[in-house]
This record gives structure tokens, sequence and C-alpha cells, in this order.
């Protein structure tokens, strides 16, 4: 079972009509419950890595988007760069249709970080259940 922090790898999941595999997300919440009469077991935002500084400063642009440095994390397997949360993307998942591996964990103080960034967001949030 994951926990709140973790860094996990989904191996597939869908977005809309779109089905993605391998992606990395971050668990804000492993507190079961239903959304739209569908069961979930736990809530993450997406984790994604800049790949050079030119994108760096085009995806922080967007409001929702969360810095976060490689200090930040402990991924022992992972790139070694910093990335971003799309804080504002709740991803619900139910444990027995998601396969995932726990690649590593946000430091507390990212997480409350992460926390406070998306507590003080003024745009809205929007929930994606494709995957329940």
């Amino acid at each position: 079972m994951c926990e709140v922090g973790d860094i996990i790898l989904i191996e597939s999941y869908k977005h809309g009509n779109l089905s993605l595999s391998r992606h990395s997300f971050v668990v804000l919440s492993v507190d079961a419950g239903n959304i739209e009469g569908l069961h979930y077991d736990f809530v993450c935002n997406v984790l994604s890595s800049f790949k050079n500084e030119q994108q760096r400063k085009k995806k922080l642009e967007f409001p929702g988007n969360f810095e976060i440095f490689q200090k930040d994390s402990e991924v022992p397997k992972g790139n070694k760069k910093s990335g971003y949360i799309k804080s504002e993307q709740l991803y619900y998942f139910n444990n027995q249709k998601t396969q995932y591996t726990i690649i590593g964990n946000l430091h507390p103080n990212a997480l409350e970080r992460l926390f406070e960034f998306i507590k003080n967001l003024d745009i809205p949030i929007k929930d994606f259940i494709d995957n329940l």
C-alpha cells in the first residue's frame, strides 16, 4: 500500500480518452471514499521533470504547477531532475485496478509546501475519475 507523500510509478492510466503509461505521481491521500458513486483508494497529482530551463519557465507560467526540486524528494533510482507537480489535477485510483510501484517519497517539508500551495490555489481543481 502506498502512503501520503509517496512517489509512485503507475504502469498505465487513463486521462479522458487517452491511455497513458509509466508516469510518476505523488500520493496526496490514502483515505478511501467514493466520488460520483465510484470507489477510490488513493488520490494523486502528476509529477513531471523539466527537460531544460526553457521548459521550466514555460511550465511554471501555469498557476497550478508547483515546482519541486531534486532535493525535495528521495527517489533512489530516479532521474535526479527538478520538476513540477500539476497540483490542480486530482487523479483518483482504485487499488484493484491500478498497478504501481513505490519509487520514492517527498520530504515532509516539501509535502507541507505542496498542501499549502493547493490550499491557496485560485483556480478550479479538476477531478479525474477515469481510473475507477
